[in-house]
């Protein structure tokens, strides 16, 4: 059983190695310029380790989307429409907390033209905080206004990064509830869960 937990501890370590490897790789180059070979170096493991864990490097990204998808803090059921907006910047500031302490991460994967994170971090907000129209047209403008507003937060969020953070996550989550979401009139109650 030691020797279990031994290798289970060794297999999370090593998988790190590696993951922090390609986000590193990934700061300043485009993941198609990125080698195995150069990867392994970079962790310090060999060819046939990354191999035992991954069948190439969007494998190994795509972990890393999902360990950093996986992890957003839920969305709370909005439980009073009269105090909604003070309920959405509690939530917004509790997921900016979460993009501040993994911030070299979303901006490397923000900006990365090598990844879905973009779109799977889109589909996972929206699931969680919208809820679909019954009208056809109402669900689809609905849909449009939340790509709409999401994109329009990432960019912000990359300079807020980049900028290393001139406002605290509150601040930085009462301006995209009013730039965003508030301007094109979204999230409304009857469109939270």
């Amino acid at each position: 059983m030691i020797k279990s937990d031994s290798e289970s501890r060794r297999s999370k370590m090593t998988r790190r190695l590696m993951k922090d490897a390609l986000m590193e790789l990934m700061e300043n180059r485009a993941l198609a310029s990125i080698s195995i070979t150069e990867l392994c170096g970079r962790a310090d493991v060999n060819r046939s380790t990354f191999y035992s864990y991954y069948s190439d490097l969007l494998q190994l990204l795509k972990e890393i989307e999902d360990d950093i998808i996986g992890q957003l803090p839920e969305a709370k059921p909005i439980e009073d429409c009269a105090d909604l907006d003070k309920q959405l910047i509690e939530e917004f500031t509790l997921f900016f907390g979460y993009v501040r302490k993994h911030a070299r991460d979303f901006f490397i994967l923000l900006q990365s033209g090598d990844t879905q994170f973009r779109e799977r971090l889109i589909g996972t907000i929206m699931s969680r905080f919208r809820r679909e129209s019954a009208e056809a047209v109402d669900l689809l403008m609905s849909r449009w206004s939340y790509i709409y507003c999401l994109n329009g937060t990432f960019g912000m969020m990359r300079d807020w990064i980049s900028q290393d953070f001139p406002m605290s996550d509150r601040e930085f989550a009462e301006l995209v509830l009013l730039m965003g979401f508030r301007a094109s009139g979204f999230p409304k109650c009857s469109d939270r869960r």
